[in-house]
């Protein structure tokens, strides 16, 4: 009986790890940040050098990741037009494997704009 305890609950821990890497959402901080904040920038890059937007990346407030068929980062920044700053959340969901695959959500005070790139 006690083996079958063990069991269940270290099926129940693993269960529970499992979901916070594929599909749960993990708050950024260190390295981790670091590397969200490179995939912010180059699409923020990419998209100012095509049909925009040409935002440049003032402050990010919070980053998370979550694992769904690809990488899904969603942010609260700080994003810098010509001399304003507003305060958005930018949604990137990257699937590198398809063509135009990084889906960028701009949800800004003034309304959404969804663009993609490679």
């Amino acid at each position: 009986m006690f083996t079958m305890k063990v069991i269940f609950v270290l099926a129940l821990a693993l269960t529970v790890v499992s979901a916070q890497t594929y599909g749960g959402i993990s708050q950024l901080s260190g390295d981790d940040l670091k590397e969200a904040e490179g995939v912010l920038s180059n699409s923020l890059t990419i998209l100012a050098a095509g049909d925009g937007p040409s935002y440049k990346l003032g402050r990010v407030i919070s980053a998370t990741k979550q694992i769904v068929s690809g990488n899904s980062y969603v942010y609260q920044v700080e994003l810098v037009e010509g001399t304003n700053t507003k305060v958005c959340t930018v949604d990137i969901w990257s699937q590198p494997w398809l063509k135009n695959g990084i889906q960028v959500t701009f949800d800004c005070p003034e309304g959404k704009v969804v663009k993609n790139h490679d």
